[in-house]
């Protein structure tokens, strides 16, 4: 960085002499010199400058990057401690803790998400960042229960779904600050949902064919991934009430004929049947069109992204 600064320093100082009209300039045979004159100069300077001052915005991203990047681990270990906590003292300790870590990665990312240009990622950082100003509230609330009441099933379950969800908004905010996907996914997300319900209208389809093609909670789970999917157009502020109300609606819809679909499933196959029966057969048409429904929704939301 030092050395960035430094040359675009050296650059600026060039481009000032080559300009600076006060200096005395020797006339020339054919006439007087001008102040740019020495046009290789000035274009060598003003080449310099532009890539010297690239360069010290580059690594200055570079370093918020960082900065972000840093911080996020923090909270994630941080996070992994809370999560196997069983003393309710310790526990307040670190959540103290993680408060302070929240409000330093609430800040980085706030002026991460003011500079950002794309207006789709702007909202969509936005989205992640008020998902987990939430979820540190209910943190709160679920790992106090489970503390108190241990053996409770579902005190455990609302807090690993907490747990859970803050993981998944650091990894979008990530996402967003690093411009990639995990595991080296180059998709945009329209693409991703998209394909997600092409391949899920699929394998519905694929039952007309055979009974056995996949299991039946491996269609529910790709399913619950398209209605994840759903929840960064939701949550985006370019998603006017309406549209919301109507993917919410959509996305209860297509689980319903969902589990239409798996009841009648499970029914044909405890009759041994080697082919879908009418019920189920019409099931399939319902969930199709529930999900082709959903995608239509969908998509004026990303064209406004």
């Amino acid at each position: 960085m030092g050395m960035a600064c430094f040359e675009a320093r050296r650059a600026g100082d060039a481009i000032a002499k080559l300009t600076d009209v006060g200096m005395p300039v020797a006339p020339l045979v054919d006439g007087p010199k001008t102040v740019f004159s020495n046009r290789t100069g000035m274009v060598k300077a003003a080449r310099m400058l532009l890539s010297s001052v690239t360069k010290v915005l580059v690594l200055a991203d570079r370093i918020v990057i960082k900065q972000i990047i840093t911080s996020r681990n923090k909270v994630l270990v941080t996070l992994e401690q809370l999560e196997r906590v069983s003393i309710f003292q310790e526990f307040v300790q670190i959540f103290s803790q993680f408060g302070n870590q929240m409000v330093e990665f609430a800040h980085l990312t706030g002026d991460r998400q003011n500079d950002l240009k794309d207006e789709n990622k702007k909202a969509r950082m936005a989205a992640a960042r008020a998902v987990l100003e939430k979820c540190t509230m209910m943190l709160l609330t679920a790992s106090k229960t489970c503390l108190r009441h241990p053996d409770c099933e579902s005190a455990r379950i609302n807090k690993d779904a907490v747990f859970h969800r803050m993981r998944f908004a650091l990894e979008q905010v990530m996402e967003i600050v690093t411009d990639a996907r995990p595991c080296g996914e180059t998709k945009v997300l329209p693409l991703s949902i998209y394909t997600g319900i092409k391949d899920f209208k699929s394998n519905v389809e694929g039952l007309h064919e055979g009974l056995y093609s996949l299991p039946q909670q491996a269609l529910f789970d790709q399913l619950e991934a398209v209605v994840e999917r759903t929840e960064d157009f939701t949550d985006s502020a370019y998603t006017s009430h309406e549209h919301r109300e109507g993917i919410l609606q959509l996305c209860q819809l297509a689980r319903q004929d969902t589990d239409q679909l798996i009841a009648a499933w499970r029914e044909a196959l405890s009759l041994n049947a080697k082919e879908a029966s009418e019920e189920m057969e019409l099931s399939i048409l319902k969930t199709c069109q529930s999900v082709h429904e959903l995608r239509r929704e969908v998509s004026p939301v990303t064209l406004r992204s």
